[in-house]
């Protein structure tokens, strides 16, 4: 009976968090959903307390009881008005034994029910440590194989960007070849692991981005906060709000990360989503572990979001997150109001005349005796002038003057930007149309507006401290056809990042069928459990050939993933080889932009100011 109990106790549980963690998550999902400019780092942290709803609610002793429902109505009192003594031979003569239903029929079988239920629920938790487990154990091997990092200039710019960062005791730095992007592992004693290949063709700006990101999940403790969601994924493995919390959670502390690497203002925006692309995704086998994108859907996602990097909420998105924690995080149990609603007794009027009890037939169904029906009262109808005075007319509705139309938004800048640098170093802004090609300090696009003249095209230079205008039409398209190669090896890239994503997609819908076909491959196991508990064999074989047949369906869609990521891998080569032509790219442009500018300035094109 115990065990009963805590099924039914536990179930109940489950429940009831389940559906206050979906309003919790839909509100969380709206927030992030229509305010685009709230900043990572709270969408993190929102996403992390749906999360700590799930967890907190199931191990609360007792949830807060809301008595937001209507209280439960009273008995009625009716009067039985009578002149007589015949109403309590009435009651004494119509009393009848009890009636006791047998229920232990259907109580046998709620019970078996909440005890299945129990046990699928642990095997469901116990599949999900199992995975956890061996996950964390390849893991280790991984960093018992990776070997100390050797590489001077990595080492220094380590420990020159730990110093930058204020970072006292850094993580070994170490390189693995089991890896394809850089990794902090394991929340004690932690590790940065540096791809082996790609360690050799990286330069010196990819890996400070890349070492700076790393940190950054270091001085933020993603490792230890990630345990929260994971540990809701074990506890609420089937159900769907826990697995999307963590992947929006992961997907805002990644940005939270790319945020922080931004707003050190010596990298671009443009170079660090190049950077982004060129480690490509790389799914992380546990909540100790932080790297590249899981998915390409993510990786697209964090591209499009390095737009938004800085947000003005800063006191909103603390007010946002104070009242998620005190209306959605602490578990609550709606009920009924405490104060019952008493109706008002009700007098009805009974003749004087006996009732006579009832008398029940040998070998015939029991009839009451006919009641005789007692005399009608007559109705007091009021008078006209007796009658209340109608109400007022309703005054009339006040109409408020239409509100003035939003001026429309302007419309977004486009062209090259590579933001970095002194603020007071050399620099230059091309403004053309509503296009913007730029190298420099995110300030001077503002220098470069205030001397534009309505919409002709402006070209802003600082060189050795001196600002310079120039306005002459051949030398601006000059300096913009040199940036033509690089914009169009970024178009290239975006096109094959298009097709890599579609691979993705693709790879991600014969995953979630893998997990479907799991998650009936457990339900048959917990099926074969509870056969064994009752000591039944017979169904063994039919056991047998459901998990063949599951077991071949999964070897199909293993095949299915085996095609496309030999799909993926020369599509990966292209993008290695863009990559190479876009750097070549950038500094024959670099090069051929810093002769037109000497020129421009030597020959007195450009005006100094």
């Amino acid at each position: 009976m115990d065990l009963v109990a805590l099924a039914d106790n536990l179930l109940s549980r489950l429940l009831g968090v389940g559906m206050q963690s979906l309003l919790l998550a839909a509100l969380v999902w709206a927030l992030c959903r229509y305010l685009p400019r709230l900043d990572a780092r709270t969408r993190a942290w929102l996403w992390w307390l749906v999360a700590a709803q799930m967890v907190v609610g199931l191990v609360w002793h007792a949830p807060v009881a809301l008595p937001l429902l209507p209280a439960e109505p009273a008995t009625a009192q009716v009067a039985m008005v009578a002149s007589g003594e015949a109403l309590p031979a009435f009651a004494a003569a119509g009393a009848t034994e009890p009636v006791v239903p047998s229920a232990a029929f259907a109580q046998e079988a709620s019970l078996d029910a909440g005890v299945l239920l129990l046990i699928a629920w642990l095997a469901g938790v116990a599949v999900m440590l199992a995975n956890t487990v061996r996950q964390a154990w390849q893991l280790r091997r991984q960093i018992a194989r990776a070997r100390p990092c050797r590489d001077r200039q990595a080492r220094e710019e380590y420990h020159a960007l730990g110093r930058h960062l204020g970072i006292r005791a850094l993580p070994v730095l170490q390189v693995s070849d089991d890896i394809d992007s850089p990794q902090l592992a394991r929340p004690w004693r932690p590790v940065l692991m540096l791809p082996a290949a790609a360690l050799a063709r990286m330069n010196a700006d990819d890996l400070r981005m890349s070492l700076h990101h790393e940190l950054a999940h270091l001085q933020r403790r993603d490792l230890w906060w990630a345990w929260m969601p994971a540990l809701a994924q074990h506890l609420f493995f089937f159900h769907p709000v826990a697995h999307f919390a963590a992947r929006e959670y992961s997907l805002a502390r990644e940005v939270a990360c790319d945020a922080a690497v931004l707003a050190d203002e010596r990298h671009a925006p443009r170079d660090y989503g190049r950077l982004l692309v060129k480690l490509g995704v790389s799914t992380a086998p546990s909540p100790a572990l932080a790297g590249a994108s899981p998915t390409f859907r993510i990786l697209k996602r964090r591209l499009l979001m390095l737009q938004h990097t800085a947000s003005p909420l800063r006191t909103s998105a603390l007010a946002v997150t104070v009242g998620i924690v005190l209306l959605g995080v602490v578990p609550y149990r709606v009920i009924a109001s405490s104060t019952p609603v008493t109706p008002v007794a009700t007098a009805v009027p009974v003749a004087a005349t006996p009732v006579a009890a009832p008398v029940i037939a040998a070998q015939a169904d029991p009839v009451a005796a006919p009641t005789p029906v007692a005399a009608p009262r007559a109705v007091v109808v009021a008078a006209a002038g007796d009658m209340p005075a109608p109400p007022a007319p309703p005054a009339a509705p006040r109409v408020r003057a239409p509100a003035a139309p939003t001026p429309p938004a302007p419309p977004p800048m486009r062209g090259t930007w590579s933001i970095g640098g002194a603020r007071d170093g050399d620099a230059y802004v091309l403004i053309q149309d509503n296009e913007v090609t730029m190298a420099g300090h995110s300030d001077d696009i503002r220098i470069a507006r205030t001397l534009q003249q309505g919409k002709a095209p402006v070209l802003w230079i600082r060189e050795d401290g001196k600002q310079y205008i120039l306005r002459d039409a051949a030398t601006v398209q000059r300096v913009k056809a040199a940036h033509a190669p690089v914009e169009a090896l970024g178009a290239q890239q975006g096109k094959l990042g298009e097709q890599q994503g579609a691979l993705g997609e693709r790879q991600g819908d014969l995953g979630v069928k893998q997990g479907e076909l799991g998650v009936k491959m457990a339900a048959i196991a917990t099926e074969r459990a509870s056969a064994a508990l009752q000591g039944s064999r017979a169904s063994d074989a039919e056991i047998d050939r459901r998990l063949d047949a599951l077991a071949q369906e999964q070897e199909a869609l293993a095949r299915q993933q085996e095609v496309l990521s030999r799909q993926q891998e020369p599509l990966a080569r292209q993008q290695e080889a863009l990559s190479r032509r876009q750097v070549a790219a950038t500094e024959q442009m670099q090069r051929e932009v810093k002769r037109l500018l000497d020129d421009a300035i030597r020959s007195g094109k450009a005006q100094q100011l």
